[in-house]
């Protein structure tokens, strides 16, 4: 026979079985909130920092350009892209240690066989009769963060230099900055441009101001400069070796001596 007793105890039983592992909410959300209170007032290593006006960089940091190494007459100016942040550090031209330019130089005849390094950049004209600009004054760690409108841009102070300045030769240190100078002042006419060496473009700078008397006693001859194209002396150029770029300064240095003699 069914007691009710019996079932009514059974089941009183059972709740206070379930109860020893129940817990109360009002409970767990005062924990949840108290722990959530402790981790907003901890110092997390991943919060972003406070963004201060301060911090923002002024345009005169940003720009950072190294001196021009120039003078009238010159048998070659060279021109770099731009200043690597090793050479904008020290104010000297193609400065890092594993840079190709200065072992070029040296290897290639243009210092008479002097071991020169950087911190002689200032003397090369009065020494040797060369020159170095960069295209664009702002330094960077690498000419691939330059826009190709910020190469472009520095052009017309390229060929203003060589204009007041009348090198003999002009030679881009790297292929970015000449094809810049190509769009600028050259033709739209691939076919007449070379990746590297002796270009077809010229820059005359005949004008009327011009003294030809002057010219004539100062010996200049022809009334342009004639330009070349070196690849890039940095080590990070995977594409040509230090063989093949002394290949290109021993050409250039070649044609100078031709044109001198």
């Amino acid at each position: 026979m069914f007691n009710a007793e019996d079932d009514q105890s059974s089941t009183t039983q059972f709740k206070e079985f379930l109860s020893q592992y129940s817990c109360s909410p009002d409970k767990t959300r005062e924990t949840s909130a108290a722990k959530l209170g402790k981790l907003k007032n901890r110092a997390s290593p991943y919060r972003k920092q406070e963004f201060h006006k301060s911090s923002i960089p002024t345009i005169e940091e940003k720009v950072s350009s190294n001196p021009d190494i120039i003078d009238f007459n010159l048998k070659v100016l060279f021109v770099g892209i731009n200043p690597g942040k090793r050479s904008a550090q020290v104010g000297h031209h193609f400065a890092h240690h594993s840079n190709h330019f200065y072992p070029c130089l040296i290897e290639s005849g243009f210092t008479n066989n002097e071991i020169i390094n950087y911190e002689e950049d200032v003397t090369l004209p009065k020494r040797f009769n060369i020159g170095i600009i960069n295209v664009v004054g702002r330094d960077t760690r690498s000419s691939a963060d330059l826009s190709a409108t910020e190469l472009r841009n520095g052009i017309p102070s390229v060929i203003k230099k060589v204009k007041l300045y009348k090198p003999k030769f002009l030679c881009f240190i790297g292929k970015c900055g000449f094809d810049a100078f190509e769009k600028v002042y050259g033709t739209r006419d691939k076919s007449r441009s070379k990746d590297f060496g002796l270009q077809s473009l010229k820059i005359t700078w005949e004008n009327d101001n011009d003294d030809k008397s002057q010219n004539e006693k100062d010996g200049v001859g022809e009334r342009f400069t004639k330009v070349f194209c070196i690849p890039s002396t940095s080590a990070r150029v995977k594409h040509y070796q230090k063989s093949d770029k002394l290949k290109y300064f021993k050409e250039l240095n070649s044609l100078i001596n031709d044109y001198e003699g």
